[in-house]
């Protein structure tokens, strides 16, 4: 008997349950770094960071998403992403992620500034600037 070769994966944020299907393999960012998820994983649960998703699917090619925060469970191989924002690479162009970048890194110098905030769009920022060109360099896969 062959083994179990998928895994069901689910993307949820608060406003909306973004995906929830089949997949063979997931690259997730979490605070420690990107942790990889097969058909068998063991139980985990861990913070989620800021940074890229890909998911590679049943029937071929992956999808690239950019995650900023939350919680990753495994569980009876099921992959449940709980983030406060998830958004797709497909929907991020290089203007919007430099605009951003640039936002941020202008509020840096500012008065009364929140770092932390700063800091964290500024992640989020280089986040959408390194998806774009790594999703763009991959189209197909």
């Amino acid at each position: 008997m062959a083994a179990n070769r998928e895994f069901r994966c689910t993307i949820v944020t608060p406003t909306q349950s973004m995906l929830d299907e089949e997949v063979t393999y997931a690259s997730f960012p979490a605070w420690d770094g990107q942790h990889g998820v097969l058909a068998g994983q063991s139980p985990l649960l861990t913070r989620l960071g800021t940074g890229p998703l890909r998911l590679d699917f049943v029937e071929g090619g992956s999808r690239w998403f950019l995650l900023d925060g939350g919680f990753a469970q495994v569980q009876n191989d099921v992959l449940t992403l709980l983030t406060e924002h998830a958004q797709s690479a497909e929907s991020i162009t290089m203007h919007e992620a430099e605009a951003e970048l640039a936002e941020a890194n202008a509020r840096v110098t500012k008065k009364d500034e929140d770092r932390d905030r700063v800091e964290r769009d500024q992640r989020r920022a280089m986040a959408k600037k390194l998806l774009v060109e790594h999703a763009g360099a991959h189209k197909g896969i």
